[in-house]
């Protein structure tokens, strides 16, 4: 493990305390950024979008029909073509401002960090410019954020349980 990460206790959290902005529109609204590890190689997955640092990926929490799991497996295979195991969700909320999404004004939100480990080759879809495949310390020194860094710290806590 690098020094990005460390385990702890009761890092884990119930994917069912996640705040769906669907059932809650006047809730804080929380996104999730995913952490991506290749089990072949053990390197980290990051986004790279057209004119930008590559990134971690971030989306909604998943409906409750879809669930969790499926929806970040979903959300794998359609933007790295990869297949996922299964994802861990880390307990802290990371704070941020963010868009309140019902209504329009900017608001105080939540990250929350999940973790799960892909197999395969990963390919961008089209609205993607690529792919970085990199150790966790150089996704750490890539990443533009200290927020996006505490992230993979978090994540990479999630996966070394």
């Amino acid at each position: 493990m690098t020094g990005w990460g460390a385990p702890g206790a009761g890092i884990e959290a119930d994917p069912d305390a996640l705040v769906r902005r669907a059932e809650q529109p006047d809730a804080n609204p929380e996104r999730i950024l995913l952490v991506v590890r290749r089990v072949e190689d053990g390197a980290m997955l990051l986004a790279r979008w057209p004119d930008a640092q590559p990134m971690l990926l971030s989306l909604d929490a998943p409906h409750p029909d879809e669930g969790f799991a499926e929806g970040i497996a979903r959300l794998l295979r359609s933007r790295f073509a990869v297949t996922a195991g299964t994802p861990r969700l880390h307990a802290e909320r990371l704070p941020v401002r963010m868009q309140h999404p019902a209504k329009g004004s900017e608001t105080m939100g939540f990250l929350r960090v999940a973790a799960v480990e892909v197999s395969g080759e990963p390919a961008p879809d089209g609205a993607l410019a690529g792919i970085e495949a990199l150790t966790a310390d150089e996704a750490a020194q890539t990443l533009s954020t200290d927020l996006e860094r505490r992230a993979l710290a978090l994540g990479l806590a999630l996966l070394d349980l």
